[in-house]
């Protein structure tokens, strides 16, 4: 498999994550009203997307940025 193959295979996965993580955040609604333990979840499935969304764009510019050396 290419190292182009496994960005976009990546990339997908990546995807996959984000659409379960939204689908996930979709359940809260707007977020009032929720019990502690519920408030909680939330805010982990929202420091979830937070982290994979940062990783996401650090491993895009490090791409980038080799593809700009060769």
């Amino acid at each position: 498999m290419s190292d182009r193959d496994k960005v976009l295979e990546y990339e997908v996965h990546i995807e996959n994550m984000l659409h379960v993580l939204q689908e996930r955040l979709s359940e809260f609604g707007d977020g009032k009203g929720l019990s502690d333990f519920e408030s909680g979840r939330h805010l982990a499935y929202l420091e979830m997307m937070d982290i994979i969304k940062t990783r996401h764009s650090i491993i895009l510019e490090l791409i980038e940025e080799s593809e700009m050396g060769k």
